[in-house]
């Protein structure tokens, strides 16, 4: 009966296997890296969009709050008119003053914000895109100007309302009524000297009481806005800075 002789296959050293295992782990190790260094690349891309998308929404931000600025200015000028005019001996000389400065001063000025990029970055949880924390810091702080705006801005609709109250017991309500252009809804200045309703003095001082909370709450929100304007060009300054996009 034959035998075979087993044939026996060398044994592996333990430096074999343990270049196998670093292999192993240096191509795992490298897989990772690159992955992550991927989504970092994806996220800093993502960064610079919103970061551009934001300066463009900032850049709207300061011609709306000029506008806004100067429209208040106008604002106070006529209201601080009605006020001197409802108080005057001669009252009964400046009806069509009167009506036009009358019919414009509930009229209100509403800031519409640009903020599409900071309510994305709220809603899907970006904020933490922008890692710059100077920058992220300043962002947080600008809209946060908003809170007092929109708390003013509450205040002066009330007021308008009080005052539209008040006004009818002082203003003809169709000569009020025809001297709206309907094309687009600016007021027109009526002809001739139309008389008011009534000038018992305690009606008309009471009107202009009003008129004098409206002038104050317009005079708070055009500070507001100024200082969110200026806000608005130190934070564009900063973004250019900090993101080198000079």
């Amino acid at each position: 009966m034959e035998v075979h002789a087993h044939s026996h296959t060398p044994r592996k050293k333990w430096t074999h296997y343990f270049w196998e295992f670093l292999m192993l782990f240096l191509a795992v190790f490298c897989g990772f890296l690159a992955e992550y260094q991927l989504e970092h690349q994806i996220e800093k891309d993502r960064e610079k969009q919103y970061i551009k998308s934001m300066l463009e929404d900032l850049r709207e931000d300061t011609l709306v709050l000029a506008d806004n600025v100067n429209e208040f200015n106008e604002h106070l000028r006529r209201n601080d008119t009605l006020i001197r005019l409802l108080n005057s001996p001669g009252i009964k000389d400046h009806g069509s003053d009167l009506y036009y400065l009358g019919r414009r001063a509930s009229r209100s000025v509403r800031l519409a914000i640009h903020d599409a990029t900071i309510q994305q970055l709220k809603n899907s949880g970006g904020m933490r895109l922008i890692r710059n924390q100077k920058v992220s810091k300043a962002v947080i702080e600008y809209y946060n100007r908003l809170v007092f705006i929109d708390y003013l801005q509450a205040i002066a609709f009330n007021e308008a309302d009080e005052y539209r109250k008040m006004a009818i017991d002082v203003f003809h309500p169709v000569l009020f009524n025809d001297i709206v252009n309907v094309a687009d809804n600016s007021v027109m200045r009526p002809s001739g000297n139309p008389v008011l309703l009534t000038y018992e003095p305690k009606t008309l001082i009471r009107l202009s009481g009003m008129v004098s909370y409206i002038r104050n709450t317009k005079l708070g929100l055009a500070k507001a806005e100024t200082e969110m304007k200026d806000a608005a060009k130190e934070l564009i300054e900063l973004i250019n800075n900090e993101y080198h996009l000079k």
